[in-house]
């Protein structure tokens, strides 16, 4: 598709149908390109909690619209009309269109309009990475810049990894200050860094980038996050069964699990050791409780949910256990982005999650199997690129089912 639309592009241009020439576009895509890495820069790490001018410059917000606006009116990159046309445009646009039914009917409209806001703020950014991300080269930026931001908040936090006894927070961040949700943050990007080594040329550059890999699951393993583990193990499983050779990727897997065993401290094995017992365990029950309650939300509301934002406050007040009052239990959050989507959002909500979700799966394996059999042969990299994304939607999807991370930007 790529190729395809940027041979239309190339034509158009030559026709003259209002492009400018190539060598005039080149600075400006640059430009708009290295915005679109800063953007992920100040949106993961934060840079204004370490250098407050940076804050009082609310770069963390001029930065994507400033992207965004010169983008839309740039004639630079994918063709706008391939953006619409976009099967994840058109659930994006499923789900936006629910923000205004709700309004109508919820009990506090502020909390809908901040959440709206985020999202829209997250679609400009989606609308900048369809528009400019056209080639392998620019992915492969897009996922070092993602790989080292992780790093980097490591390096930031070394405590996460140097003291995996404890569990450590992430410092100066919004998103991903708990532990829970860095892990699940570092699944995504795994498969990423895993590609990069793979991809690269020269050595040097190979084993830079499987160094972070091996960084970034160690702190998976040092957040002690049983969700993101689960994510990491699905992760793996995948990029094994999918590599071109089984048997090494099985020699991997288990130096891998060597190298757990060793790092990994107790509490590490004995929180694993909870999924058993989640029956007794009291984590595992608040979710579950809350998981319930999102099931009656949506029995309730079932075209547009309790409204976005909305989950922790019904639950409280309307949706707790029957047999539960209200000062003898915290107001829970639904921990899973599919029940609190099914909450705030009814079952058209859960349509859009899942649909997304498994389109985008489904594409995926249909290339990589629709390539295999036909006898046209596709380029090596390509096909690692494919895999590499798969697997991290895979730790996205499965991870997700236990944390509350529907407003955060990697879906978008």
């Amino acid at each position: 598709e790529m190729h395809a639309e940027q041979a239309s592009l190339s034509s158009k241009r030559k026709a003259g149908m209002g492009y400018s020439s190539a060598a005039h576009l080149k600075p400006i895509s640059t430009l708009l390109f290295t915005g679109l890495l800063l953007f992920f820069l100040f949106e993961y790490v934060r840079p204004g909690s370490y250098f407050p001018v940076l804050e009082a410059l609310k770069l963390n917000t001029v930065i994507p619209v400033a992207v965004f606006i010169l983008t839309l009116i740039s004639s630079n990159g994918r063709l706008r009309v391939h953006v619409l046309q976009a099967l994840n445009t058109k659930w994006f646009l499923l789900f936006i269109a629910l923000f205004p039914i709700q309004v109508l009917f919820v009990d506090v409209k502020l909390y809908v309009f901040e959440v709206f806001k985020a999202i829209v703020g997250y679609l400009l950014i989606y609308y900048v990475i369809l528009r400019q991300v056209t080639d392998i080269k620019r992915m492969k930026a897009v996922f070092a810049v993602l790989v080292f931001i992780h790093v980097l908040l490591i390096l930031l936090n070394p405590d996460v990894v140097l003291h995996p006894e404890v569990r450590n927070y992430i410092m100066g961040v919004t998103f991903l200050g708990d532990g829970n949700d860095f892990a699940w943050s570092t699944c995504i990007v795994i498969p990423f860094a895993l590609f990069l080594a793979q991809s690269s040329a020269g050595k040097f550059n190979k084993l830079l980038f499987l160094s972070m890999c091996a960084v970034l699951i160690l702190a998976v393993i040092a957040t002690q996050s049983r969700g993101a583990s689960i994510a990491l193990g699905a992760s793996i499983i995948y990029l094994v069964m999918r590599g071109n050779s089984k048997a090494l990727g099985m020699i991997w897997l288990g130096v891998l699990i060597g190298a757990v065993l060793m790092f990994a401290p107790q509490a590490y094995f004995e929180r694993m050791g909870t999924i058993k017992y989640y029956e007794t365990e009291g984590s595992a029950q608040g979710r579950i409780l809350a998981w319930k309650s999102a099931v009656r939300m949506a029995e309730d509301h079932p075209i547009i949910g309790v409204g976005a934002g909305h989950f922790a406050v019904k639950f409280g007040v309307e949706y707790r256990p029957p047999d539960v009052g209200r000062t003898e239990m915290p107001w829970l959050n639904a921990h899973s982005i599919y029940f609190l989507t099914l909450g705030e959002f009814g079952f058209t909500g859960i349509l859009f999650l899942l649909g997304l979700i498994i389109s985008n799966m489904l594409r995926n394996e249909r290339m990589l199997v629709g390539v295999s059999k036909s006898k046209v042969a596709m380029p090596e990299n390509m096909r690692k690129l494919i895999v590499a994304t798969q697997a991290s939607l895979i730790g996205f999807a499965v991870g997700g089912a236990f944390l509350s991370g529907l407003y955060y930007p990697h879906l978008y």
